[in-house]
């Protein structure tokens, strides 16, 4: 071979050779077999980046999720730091009026000046006037006695004139209500204090609601009027005051009327604020000049504020569906009251649907609404549902509602299975289940019923001894006219899947 051949063939194999390497030496590939190769090497390099990258978005999600409870463990931290403060700023400013109480007054003696008889007629009463005046006057010097003597648990009903002249604002008057005032604010509380059918001007108000702040456990406002001018400054002080009153448990607010969303706002926010209100009761006080009380029933529903006792009776509610709304939720409420003339059988359903979702409400009073047969069929279906085992597990077994009873409700006739007043959850449970039982027995229809709810399936038979189990656990809780336990066992082993039991077992 000659040199020349030699030299080409050396220069072709050389390039071959370039053209299988690329620019940084790496090898490329020469044929199909080494680029799916590449191909499936770069894609499981793909899916460990991709692997990765879901693992540090895990981690980053566990670490958020982490930090958002670190900040609402560290919001109610600080809701609690807050609230606790308010409480030793409420107690404080009840201390420091206490020094200035005893520094006035250290011979406890009643100091405020007698009113003369004539005064009242001289303001225009008469003598019905003036004798009522005369008995509020001498109880408020009794309460005030009684109140120095730190009398156990005492209930302070000096301004209550239920029943009575209404007394209208005298200034006269303001010495008396300080004396009252100072004995409460030395006191180691009061039990209940009562205002009825009594005119208070903001000179009153401050007198008795400053004194009260800490003190006064149960607060009963009823048909109290305020002047025309001085409304505004009435309710910003008995709510600053209900605020402030860390050992308020109970505030009745009756025939006071609210007539303002803004008068509504200003009340509810305060209740709410005070977290050791658990007794609400504000009757016949909305609507009185188109103020719904619905908004401010929701609002409080709808607080996370736990409640033992909320009351909104006779207040013309209308349009519930927030409420209803709100309901189904689950709020920490025990007992609601709607008791009054506006509710229908709308309003009604939409209370069914709620208590579908509601296990916290243990009592619903809706007496004397305008809700038929109709209405209340829908929420007995809530509580004592027939058409299935499954419909009935699945009822409310929790609230008692007042007007769904035995086997009369109101003029209408219906069936039994109500949530009854003196049982547990389970014991109502327990008896409708087997009150259920007791029914089908009547016409031997267990067995039929049985086969459709839980299937005539292999596995079915292996349910057979908890259903006979379960008879004998329900009858615990039936009611004394019930079918017996052994009559309801007798029908299932007789004519349900006992062939099939017995064959496999």
């Amino acid at each position: 071979m000659e040199p020349s051949s030699c030299i080409q063939g050396d220069e072709t194999k050389k390039r071959k050779l370039d053209s299988t390497t690329n620019n940084e030496g790496s090898p490329v590939a020469s044929d199909a077999m080494d680029l799916k190769h590449l191909l499936d090497h770069h894609s499981e390099q793909m899916r460990r980046m991709q692997s990765q990258i879901d693992g540090l978005v895990a981690i980053n999600s566990t670490l958020q999720a982490r930090l958002d409870d670190q900040a609402e463990r560290r919001v109610e931290q600080v809701d609690e730091l807050r609230e606790k403060c308010d409480v030793l700023e409420s107690r404080f400013g009840s201390l420091e009026r206490c020094i200035q109480v005893l520094k006035k007054d250290v011979s406890w003696t009643y100091s405020a000046p007698d009113i003369p008889r004539s005064h009242w007629f001289e303001q225009g009463h008469d003598e019905e006037y003036a004798d009522n005046m005369e008995d509020i006057l001498n109880s408020i010097k009794e309460d005030t006695k009684c109140v120095k003597k730190k009398v156990e648990r005492y209930c302070c009903g000096c301004l209550d004139n239920e029943g009575q002249l209404a007394i209208t604002h005298d200034d006269a008057l303001l010495p008396h209500f300080q004396e009252l005032a100072d004995a409460i604010q030395l006191s180691d509380g009061i039990r209940e204090f009562t205002v009825d059918n009594i005119e208070l001007h903001p000179s009153a108000l401050r007198i008795l609601c400053q004194a009260m702040e800490g003190k006064v456990t149960n607060f009963n406002f009823c048909s109290v009027r305020f002047p025309g001018q001085d409304l505004v400054e009435c309710f910003d002080i008995i709510a600053a005051s209900i605020r402030r009153n860390y050992a308020l448990e109970r505030l009745l607010w009756i025939d006071n009327h609210i007539s303002s969303d803004d008068q509504a706002d200003l009340i509810i926010e305060s209740v709410m604020d005070n977290r050791s209100i658990k007794d609400l009761r504000l009757i016949h006080c909305f609507n009185q000049c188109g103020v719904n009380g619905c908004r401010a029933l929701a609002a409080l529903m709808t607080s996370g504020r736990p409640f033992n006792h909320l009351d909104f009776s006779d207040n013309g509610l209308s349009g519930i569906d927030d409420v209803a709304a709100a309901l189904a939720t689950n709020p920490q409420l025990e007992e609601l009251l709607m008791s009054g003339k506006e509710l229908t059988d709308r309003d009604a359903e939409l209370i069914a649907h709620a208590l579908k979702q509601n296990t916290n409400l243990q009592r619903l009073r809706l007496r004397g609404n305008n809700i038929t047969s109709a209405g209340i069929e829908k929420i007995r279906t809530t509580i004592y549902d027939p058409s299935s085992l499954n419909a009935m597990e699945s009822c409310n077994h929790t609230c008692w509602v007042d007007c769904v009873k035995g086997n009369a409700i109101g003029n209408y006739v219906g069936a039994l299975g109500v949530n009854e007043d003196d049982m547990t959850p389970r014991q109502r449970r327990n008896r409708k289940l087997y009150l259920l039982l007791s029914t089908r027995n009547l016409d031997g229809s267990n067995a039929r019923h049985l086969n459709a709810e839980l299937g005539e399936e292999k596995y079915t038979i292996k349910l057979v001894p908890k259903v006979l189990h379960c008879i004998k656990r329900y009858s615990s809780d039936k009611t004394a006219d019930s079918t017996v336990p052994l009559s309801i066992t007798f029908e299932l082993i007789k004519s349900w899947m006992m062939p099939e039991l017995f064959e496999n077992y």
